[in-house]
């Protein structure tokens, strides 16, 4: 089988998990997935049985490993949260588990079932530690990968400020050689993970999360490999990241600490000026994403450059590439919320036309873009590329936003 460049969004939900959209089935993530150009996608949430049932009776198995239903290719994965005391504080998350087929599913919600209601949520709440989860996986089948899931979200990452640790091995104990990937979250990029000397032997990787077609895609990893579990899983634990597509570190939720009840929004500089207190109410600030890379951080920053196109890193780390979801572009040119009509015809001719959300983002040629929108959106897309942005950083949970300079 010859080796290609998949595009890759593994971190995914379906409808059975809370907070989802109902629309979320395999038919709609594989339309999401041409429209973006994605061409590895999750097959989400299997510990819940109903959807697993579901899942079952669509996919098709299309090499070791992979199915394909509804004209895209999917590989099983699954989010779980682990719950569990640890050092006198209470330690809350979350992990992805890839799976090698549905025989290894079965057995981890077999073993799952001892600790866990299943059909409660998508990505159901367990009372064990992430030692023992990763266990129960590999106790499943030892090719289950393990993938600390948004590494630096401030209540449920395996860094976060709230519930978090200061280093891998903390969290995972005596099996912490065998997990050799962190996922970023959308409130991190690479350059804040290159700075900290516990993510250094760890592949970085980055997917959407996402909790409705729309926001698929928002993050991507590019990677070189065969349409094959085997090949996937190698390349997602070893040198087989060609780039990572992101999210602006400041557009997520947690990039800067603050209150949100209270409307502060603070840097981690500010927030130590004042205690880690809000000077509204006096409460604990919610120390965010940037706070935590700082404290644990080896390396002064690197030297800002554009992240609009591929920017490169340390040389044993690959590229990467920020960008404004397509959708939210438009929005911005034309004027009008994103799920206006104008929006959603502009954004469908667009990637009917130039092949894919992507390849208008990154590759397809300005002019067209004017030829089928207007030169404001043209207007837009390059700037992103060019990274010219302006940007409001998100905060205790609430979105920040990132505008194109146009």
């Amino acid at each position: 089988m010859a080796q290609t460049r998949i595009v890759a969004d593994l971190h995914l939900h379906s409808r059975f998990a809370r907070a989802t959209s109902r629309n979320l089935n395999l038919a709609a993530l594989a339309s999401s997935a041409r429209g973006k150009g994605i061409t590895l996608l999750a097959a989400p949430d299997f510990t819940h049985p109903a959807w697993l049932e579901e899942m079952r009776g669509e996919l098709v198995e299309d090499g070791d490993g992979i199915y394909a239903a509804h004209g895209a290719r999917f590989m099983l994965a699954t989010e779980v949260a682990c719950n569990w005391q640890q050092g006198g504080r209470g330690r809350r998350v979350h992990i992805l588990v890839l799976a090698p087929g549905f025989a290894a599913v079965d057995r981890f919600n077999k073993a799952l079932d001892r600790v866990a209601n299943r059909e409660e949520d998508g990505r159901p709440a367990l009372g064990i530690s992430g030692h023992d989860l990763a266990l129960m996986a590999w106790e499943a089948d030892p090719r289950c990968v393990i993938i600390p899931a948004h590494v630096w979200t401030p209540w449920f990452g395996l860094y976060g400020s709230k519930s978090g640790f200061d280093s891998l091995e903390e969290c995972f104990g005596d099996v912490s050689d065998r997990i050799k990937a962190v996922e970023t979250g959308l409130s991190s990029d690479p350059p804040m993970n290159w700075r900290v000397p516990d993510v250094d032997r760890m592949s970085i990787v980055s997917f959407s999360d996402a909790h409705s077609a729309p926001k698929m895609g928002r993050e991507l990893t590019v990677l070189d490999a065969e349409f094959s579990y085997s090949s996937v899983a190698s390349a997602l634990e070893g040198n087989g990241v060609l780039e990572t597509i992101e999210f602006h570190p400041e557009h997520g939720k947690y990039h800067f600490d603050g209150h949100r009840k209270c409307d502060v929004r603070m840097t981690p500089a500010e927030s130590a000026a004042v205690k880690y207190r809000c000077p509204v109410c006096g409460r604990k600030l919610t120390l965010g994403v940037l706070h935590r890379v700082e404290e644990l951080a080896g390396r002064p920053p690197l030297q800002s450059k554009s992240r609009g196109s591929l920017v490169s890193g340390p040389a044993d780390r690959p590229p990467f590439r920020s960008l404004v979801p397509l959708q939210e572009l438009l929005s911005q040119a034309l004027g009008v919320g994103t799920g206006a009509k104008r929006v959603t015809r502009a954004y469908h001719s667009l990637v009917e036309e130039l092949g894919g959300e992507l390849d208008v983002l990154i590759s397809s040629e300005i002019s067209d873009i004017e030829r089928i929108t207007d030169s404001t959106v043209a207007a837009a897309v390059s700037a992103v590329r060019e990274g010219h942005v302006e940007t409001e950083p998100g905060y205790d949970g609430v979105y920040g936003s990132v505008k194109a300079i146009i």
